[in-house]
């Protein structure tokens, strides 16, 4: 809880199986927030919510309930599309804004956003919650520290089953590049900054089934290489491979599926047999370090930095500048690989 007893008053704006099954449940852990309302326009499934989840009241229009609720923050979870169109109408009233990834389907409408936000003297924050993954804050530690050096290059694995066509976008790889891969450009941003260039290849086996080589040139001076794909896995959204590695001079780190770390250090055996060499530090917990799926994975982190940061005591964390950027790159991978040509990134 906040000094002094203060509690973030927040609501709930989409009651989906999404929001229901990695959001709500998250505020009965969480002291310092105060879950006053949820809204959906399903009437059901906003009374279920608020009963199941503890909120004191329901709503079935948000003007409604942003009319009649003092709120310290608004968490508006759905498609991208609903983003869009429903955060403006916390945003303007001066509120802060937690939406889910990504927070609209073009770079555009991303912006218009964050720039509503700024203008209004608030914030917002997206839904990008690998930021707060166990396993990546980890990679993260790690390769900000002196042991680890200098980061040189970084590459990332992501595949998956097929994928279709979503929120009008009628080319599915164009659909995933938006949709699901916003994820992906905005965790290797997190490690390695802006991307100064990239350039795209893509092949295509059926139309929901094809992948993209990303090579990319940070303004780090970091290099990477993506491999993006929803070729590899049989059934969409269920199989999922995704394998992360930062390298540095002699010594890197791979993350695998958001659960494994290993650190190759620079160190080498010192007792028995300093002869064999180096070793791996490995991070693989038991079925008990990951009993609480939603904190492994980011979801509980996420929704309790928002919090805090509504009361005043975070700062930082995955913005809705963030959430254009990793827009601007999807569209900038897409441009590329229809294209055969490299894209210059501009950082304004």
């Amino acid at each position: 809880m906040a000094e002094g007893g203060r509690q973030a008053k927040v609501a709930v704006v989409g009651c989906g199986s999404f929001s229901s099954r990695s959001i709500l449940p998250n505020f009965a852990f969480i002291p310092s927030a105060d879950l006053v309302a949820v809204c959906d326009i399903v009437e059901e499934k906003a009374k279920q919510c608020a009963r199941k989840y503890g909120a004191r009241r329901f709503y079935t229009d948000i003007d409604k309930m942003l009319e009649n609720e003092e709120l310290d923050g608004v968490f508006v979870i759905g498609p991208a599309p609903m983003h869009y169109e429903l955060a403006p109408k916390v945003l303007s009233r001066g509120i802060p804004v937690y939406v889910e990834k990504p927070p609209a389907i073009t770079s555009q409408q991303a912006k218009e956003l964050a720039e509503l936000a700024d203008s209004k003297g608030t914030f917002g924050q997206v839904g990008f919650m690998k930021r707060f993954c166990d396993v990546y804050r980890m990679a993260k530690e790690i390769v900000s520290s002196d042991e680890f050096g200098r980061l040189y290059f970084i590459r990332c694995k992501f595949a998956q089953g097929p994928y279709p066509s979503i929120w009008g976008i009628e080319q599915p790889c164009k659909a995933m590049l938006i949709g699901q891969l916003c994820h992906i450009f905005d965790l290797v941003r997190f490690f390695c900054g802006d991307v100064k260039r990239l350039h795209a290849l893509h092949r295509e086996v059926t139309s929901t089934q094809f992948f993209f080589i990303v090579n990319i040139e940070f303004e780090t001076g970091i290099l990477g290489q993506l491999y993006l794909s929803s070729l590899d896995c049989r059934q969409g959204f269920r199989d999922i491979c995704e394998v992360l590695e930062l390298v540095g001079y002699e010594n890197y780190v791979v993350c695998e599926d958001m659960l494994r770390l290993y650190w190759q250090g620079k160190e080498d055996f010192v007792t028995a047999a300093p002869h064999a060499g180096r070793y791996l530090k490995v991070f693989s917990p038991t079925w008990t370090g990951i009993i609480d799926s939603r904190r492994a994975f980011g979801y509980f982190n996420e929704v309790e930095h928002f919090v805090k940061r509504c009361l005043g005591e975070a700062s930082g964390g995955p913005d809705l500048w963030d959430g254009y950027w990793s827009l601007r790159i999807a569209e900038a991978v897409y441009e590329s690989a229809m294209s055969g040509k490299a894209v210059e990134m501009q950082s304004s």
